[in-house]
């Protein structure tokens, strides 16, 4: 399922002297990594010259994953864990400041939906199957609650949809859904292949 965030791409790499850093790329390509601070020691990327210059992220320790990866995902707002709507996110979005406060009221997670690249391999000519086996060893890996996998569900059981009922509507009054923006179809079988638009 396609969440109501903005889409983004996770992206490690090593810089010139050889460090692994982290950025976060939107849509169209730029780097937005400023705005989400939070997130990165999610991403459990730090080396040993950073652990100096930075002691608000993990000891070095903790972290699970030292190579370069590039996930496709979702940025979302999630409280007590319920994904918020984009209204929400909109408080993170294009900010030049990022407070304490501001991470704290409106937290910052990522719903992974592919893994395009890990260590040196480009994993975009796997079929879909291959590179989300991957992805869900790659998270399991991170253990991190600020990153997730986005549910798949088997095309056969989307079914037909059903008539909603007075009774069923009343059922659902006052309850709200995940901020669920649509369905995003991929081929098990299929590589990833972009189209521009």
């Amino acid at each position: 399922m396609e969440m109501d965030g903005i889409r983004v791409q996770a992206v490690s790499g090593r810089d010139a002297r050889g460090n692994l850093l982290a950025r976060l790329y939107s849509r169209s390509g730029e780097d937005i990594t400023k705005s989400f601070p939070d997130l990165l020691p999610s991403l459990h990327l730090q080396d040993s010259s950073d652990l100096e210059h930075d002691a608000s992220r993990k000891p070095l320790h903790t972290f699970r994953h030292h190579a370069p990866f590039a996930i496709d995902g979702e940025l979302l707002v999630v409280r007590d864990g319920r994904v918020q709507t984009f209204n929400v996110l909109q408080q993170r979005l294009n900010r030049k400041v990022v407070s304490p406060k501001l991470m704290k009221d409106y937290p910052i997670h990522l719903r992974a939906y592919d893994l395009l690249g890990e260590g040196d391999t480009d994993l975009r000519t796997l079929p879909f199957a291959e590179r989300r086996a991957r992805l869900e060893a790659f998270v399991a890996r991170l253990d991190d609650p600020r990153v997730d996998l986005s549910p798949t569900i088997a095309f056969e059981q989307l079914g037909r949809p059903h008539r909603r009922t007075k009774k069923s509507r009343q059922r659902r009054r006052g309850r709200r859904p995940e901020a669920v923006e649509g369905v995003m179809l991929k081929r098990r079988e299929r590589a990833v292949f972009f189209v521009r638009r």
